[in-house]
């Protein structure tokens, strides 16, 4: 299957980087060279990498139980459990139903979608409030600006303090 390739080239743009597991549960990243922990593997996945993991001497993939170790590990540590007892037991339940190949696809369509959102508005959030806000002098003067523009009369207001 190629399993001793070091990386595998995914769509043209991304690299897909092979770890290796081994028998005494030690993970080896053929890119660095060097083992890593679980911890490490999280933060590859934060920084979006593409990785799979095998087994050093089967070459069976291991990458999604890894990645589900990475999850429990991240629980036992105190962050929230996204997955909760009812969403893991319905996920049980499926296995065994004709409609999992119908609805696998069906959930990672829906949580990237739902990913894309949650970046939609971070963006939004981070334009908002790392804008620098005007002073009320330099608000008012904007408006009064605005208004002269739209009706070609001096505000009846008057200009702001401050300003000549």
């Amino acid at each position: 299957m190629g399993y001793a390739l070091k990386s595998v080239k995914l769509n043209r743009t991304k690299i897909l980087r092979l770890l290796k597991k081994y028998p005494n549960r030690r993970i080896y990243d053929t890119k660095t060279s060097q083992f890593v922990t679980l911890s490490d593997i999280r933060e590859m996945v934060n920084e979006r990498q593409d990785i799979r993991i095998v087994h050093s001497k089967t070459g069976n993939d291991l990458t999604r139980s890894v990645l589900m170790q990475v999850i429990t590990d991240m629980e036992a540590e105190g962050h929230e459990s996204l997955l909760t007892n009812r969403v893991l037991e319905e996920l049980i339940r499926f296995y065994g139903d004709k409609m999992v190949s119908v609805m696998s696809p069906h959930l990672e369509q829906m949580i990237l979608q739902s990913l894309a959102v949650q970046d939609q508005i971070r963006e939004q959030f981070t334009k908002a409030f790392n804008q620098p806000y005007p002073t009320p002098d330099e608000a008012i003067k904007y408006m009064m600006d605005q208004y002269q523009e739209l009706t070609g009369q001096i505000p009846p207001f008057g200009k702001p303090s401050g300003s000549d």
